[in-house]
């Protein structure tokens, strides 16, 4: 790593920084909690997804919200981690920095969000289905349903270049490089909420622990 900078902080740039690491905990953190906590199967798909989703739809609102505070730190968390792997590789940093932002901005939508309004709307199960699929498959912006994959692919650049670039603990960087391999393939094989969960326990290692390498960088 980069030797300890021992230039004196303001207050203010203090703040931001250890902000900035808090963030990068708690994004994705908040998405393993979310799943770890889920009553039914997360990596289940189609009509079984949404039989399993009504019959627990009483779960959703706690794990609204814990989506929703992941999707409020996750661009401080995303700088934070970028600013860090830029210091060491800056143009391997930014590439990868544009490419996790994909996964920030909500290209795809929500569908849960859909089928708890539909179960909220008094729709039954079988109206629901056909609107959960229309919703994944109907779109326009279907197509850029599996955008999230570039945005993992990003911060496994990111912690490609804090690997490259010492900026960060090296079990930190290859934490954030596996994490966004093991989270589609717990999604895609089906693996349940375990090794979901688990995946983004493993990205909050990853994050977080890249995200310490602030404490090392001169400058705000």
């Amino acid at each position: 790593m980069t030797s300890l900078d021992t230039t004196p902080r303001s207050g203010a740039d203090t703040f931001t920084r250890y902000a900035m690491i808090a963030a990068a905990v708690i994004s994705p953190l908040a998405i393993a909690a979310s799943i770890l906590l889920a009553p039914g199967n997360v990596t289940a798909e189609g009509e079984a997804y949404v039989r399993q989703f009504v019959a627990d739809a009483g779960s959703y609102p706690l794990l609204a919200w814990l989506s929703a505070i992941s999707s409020l730190t996750i661009i401080p968390a995303a700088f934070g981690v970028a600013r860090v792997a830029r210091a060491g590789r800056p143009v391997l940093g930014l590439v990868a920095m544009i490419l996790a932002f994909v996964l920030i901005v909500p290209i795809g939508g929500n569908s849960d969000d859909v089928l708890y309004a539909g179960i909220v709307a008094g729709l039954d199960q079988g109206t629901l289905t056909k609107l959960y699929a229309a919703y994944n498959e109907g779109l326009p912006t279907s197509v850029l349903g599996m955008s999230f994959l570039f945005g993992l692919l990003g911060f496994l650049l990111l912690g490609v270049a804090a690997l490259l670039g010492r900026t960060a603990p090296v079990w930190a960087a290859i934490a954030l490089v596996v994490a966004p391999v093991a989270i589609p393939i717990s999604w895609f094989a089906g693996l349940g909420n375990v090794a979901a969960g688990v995946a983004w326990l493993l990205m909050t290692a990853g994050m977080g622990g890249v995200a310490l390498g602030l404490l090392n960088q001169r400058g705000t």
